[in-house]
């Protein structure tokens, strides 16, 4: 219950009418009298403890709630936050400074070591000119695929004809093909880059390789021929007959078609073989450690630029957070406010929940005494004064919570005007933190460039 019922839901609650019946016929109250009855008497406590009990109840936690909302509200803390804004700018950049400078020395002496290990590599291989190489490998790895497939497809259109499965099983035993000719065609990059090493036995051991490597894949790509023109004859033993054909007369194909797949074959082989030779610089080993130091090399630059990025970052989230605690400042104080607004509201319905619970208790009472005198069939007797509550025993709203905070308002108040300048004051000392953290960032690269002999990208 929260508000004063109606006079009629009073009466069928009290059952005035039983009580005016009982009374009367124990002849209460009697005529001219100046005291109240016992029934009359009974109302005014059943008003005052049922009625005004649970209201007061009510707006008792109601009121309770808004003194628990306002006791969590954090104005003073988050206000001390934004005043304390420098240790925060400490404790966040501080690691991350600290993490930046050790990753920026880190990749200046990986890079600085491993464009020692390129002078030393130049240097013992007597080379002047910078590698020749091929920046992107997935062009590289589309031809070759290219290429495979354009073979695979040729030779499967040949090897069909004779094959079990038809243009299936010609088209596995093709696929076969040109995975060995890429094989053979790495080995030949292999040696014929190794044939220009500066080292002598290396270079003689390479040109061995290379021709063996030669001849063994023309041997295969002959043996090609020679089995597709046994297809022709019997494919069951087609194998046999293309080993024997090709031990006795490797040059000795016949067949129009077999010296096409011939031609095909040593085409793609010396194409592939071709791409892996030019992919990477001629002279063995030097594409993998300029790789390396240019891959260091773009690191040190983006290390470098991530590092600033990082600062930049790290001082926009501590200005977003500084607006966030600036904001939530006064969403509270505005909440803060209108609670105890609506704590006076509350106290102003409970004095107005009084007036009409004495309102409700004059209205039974009369019904009691207007009923009284048509059951006793004479004029209203004279019944003195009507019931009044008294006031001091009736439950009073607890209010200690509610002082409180009103002080706190006032306190709240003046940290509020002072709020703009705490601000204000917390942004500059961002700024001016993250300004000098990269100013030192920049002075310690330029530093290690000079200690390193590096040079940052341009």
């Amino acid at each position: 219950m929260t508000s004063i019922p109606a006079t009629k839901s009073a009466i069928s609650a009290l059952k005035i009418e039983q009580r005016v019946e009982r009374d009367v016929k124990a002849g209460i109250p009697e005529v001219d009298r100046r005291n109240h009855t016992e029934s009359e008497e009974s109302m005014r406590s059943y008003v005052a403890r049922e009625i005004i009990g649970r209201v007061h109840e009510n707006r008792q936690s109601e009121l309770d709630a808004e003194v628990q909302s306002r006791s969590e509200v954090e104005i003073r803390q988050l206000h001390q936050q934004i005043r304390n804004t420098e240790s925060l700018i400490e404790k966040k950049l501080g690691g991350l400074v600290a993490g930046l400078v050790s990753s920026l020395k880190r990749n200046a002496r990986d890079l600085s070591a491993v464009r020692m290990d390129l002078e030393i590599f130049k240097h013992r291989n007597e080379l002047t000119r910078e590698a020749v190489y091929r920046e992107s490998r997935i062009l590289h790895y589309s031809v070759i695929f290219f290429i495979v497939i354009l073979e695979t497809l040729l030779n499967a259109f040949f090897l069909s004809k004779g094959s079990e499965l038809g243009l299936v099983g010609g088209f596995f035993q093709s696929f076969i093909i040109s995975l060995v000719n890429l094989g053979f065609a790495a080995f030949i990059a292999f040696a014929l880059r190794n044939c220009l090493h500066i080292d002598y036995l290396r270079k003689a051991g390479a040109a061995l390789l290379l021709i063996a490597v030669i001849g063994a894949a023309a041997t295969f790509v002959f043996g090609v021929g020679h089995y597709r023109e046994a297809l022709e004859q019997d494919p069951f033993t087609a194998s046999q007959m293309a080993i024997a054909s090709l031990l006795a007369e490797p040059l000795g194909i016949r067949d129009f078609n077999s010296w096409i797949m011939v031609i095909v074959s040593g085409i793609a082989l010396i194409l592939l073989a071709a791409k892996f030779f030019l992919v990477d610089d001629r002279y063995p080993g030097y594409t993998a450690i300029t790789r390396r130091v240019r891959g260091l090399e773009d690191a040190w630059s983006e290390g470098y630029e991530q590092a600033v990025e990082s600062i930049n970052t790290a001082a926009e989230e501590l200005q977003q957070e500084l607006a966030e605690k600036e904001k939530a400042i006064r969403a509270q104080f505005i909440q803060f406010k209108a609670s105890i607004e609506r704590s006076d509201e509350i106290h102003r319905h409970y004095r107005e929940d009084i007036v009409k619970a004495q309102g409700l208790l004059d209205e039974l009472i009369r019904y009691y005494q207007s009923y009284s005198a048509r059951m006793m069939n004479r004029r209203a007797a004279y019944f003195g004064e009507l019931l009044r509550f008294e006031l001091d025993k009736l439950p009073q709203l607890n209010t200690a919570g509610l002082e409180q905070h009103r002080r706190d308002l006032s306190e709240f108040e003046a940290l509020l005007e002072a709020l703009d300048q705490a601000y204000a004051a917390a942004t500059e000392t961002i700024n001016a933190r993250c300004e000098s953290a990269q100013a030192s960032l920049t002075a310690l690269v330029d530093k290690l460039e000079i200690e390193h002999g590096l040079r940052r990208a341009g």
